[in-house]
């Protein structure tokens, strides 16, 4: 595992743009996950840029989403997939990029089989929720499984949903399971927010715990912790 902290948001996302650009230009045909939620926002900000710059391109690349909402009442308006084309659009929606999205409805067995035609995740992008969670792979979640239903934990669905009433919300989500993160060749981890200073503890000091998930993926050969330092630092 290597750990890196950052000082300040700007730093956070040029050094995971700076490594997501470096694997792209090992294998541009690579195949991959990103993830959803504010952690990322800095790196698709710097990674639109570079685009629109002509300095980067997924044009060869695959595409996974890691979760989506299953039972979400506003579909699509609040998923995930939005969510990526708002922040992402000309970067893997552009007619070239090969995206890999989950169907609320579908069979998880579906994306498993997506999954198993691009031979795997070359690198898993992947956040961090508060309680820990990875992907939607919640604690207590069956970890050996692969693309599963699970049941949204009620901290999950108020970090996600804030203010928004409980008819609003959804309960459940499709998420890529814990093996084939596991499985990845290479998973670049983003650590960000006052509120994960817990699972961010045990991270730096490579504690594995059942109770939080992401500590799950602490043995992986090739592992890069970008990290908020400011986690380690207020108390």
């Amino acid at each position: 595992m290597k750990l890196i902290t950052t000082e300040g948001p700007e730093e956070f996302a040029t050094i995971a743009a700076t490594y997501l650009m470096r694997k792209v230009a090992e294998k541009p045909d690579l195949s991959l996950t990103l993830p959803t939620g504010s952690t990322p926002l800095g790196l698709y900000s710097v990674l639109r840029r570079a685009r629109r710059g002509g300095d980067f391109s997924l044009d060869r690349a695959t595409v996974f989403m890691l979760d989506e909402y299953r039972d979400l009442p506003t579909y699509p308006e609040g998923s995930f997939i939005e969510f990526l084309r708002q922040h992402l659009g000309e970067v893997i929606f552009n007619g070239s990029t090969t995206v890999a999205t989950i169907d609320p409805d579908g069979p998880p067995r579906d994306y498993d089989r997506a999954l198993d035609d691009a031979h795997g995740l070359d690198l898993a992008i992947i956040g961090v929720g508060r309680n820990g969670h990875v992907g939607f792979n919640e604690p207590g979640d069956d970890l050996s499984t692969r693309t599963h239903v699970v049941t949204l934990h009620e901290d999950t669905l108020e970090a996600n949903f804030a203010g928004v009433v409980r008819r609003a919300r959804p309960t459940q989500a499709i998420t890529i399971g814990m093996p084939d993160l596991r499985n990845a060749r290479s998973i670049l981890m983003l650590v960000s927010g006052r509120e994960k200073r817990g699972v961010a503890d045990l991270l730096a000091a490579g504690i594995v715990d059942d109770g939080f998930p992401a500590t799950q993926l602490l043995d992986h050969d090739d592992l890069t912790i970008v990290m908020a330092g400011e986690l380690l630092r207020e108390r």
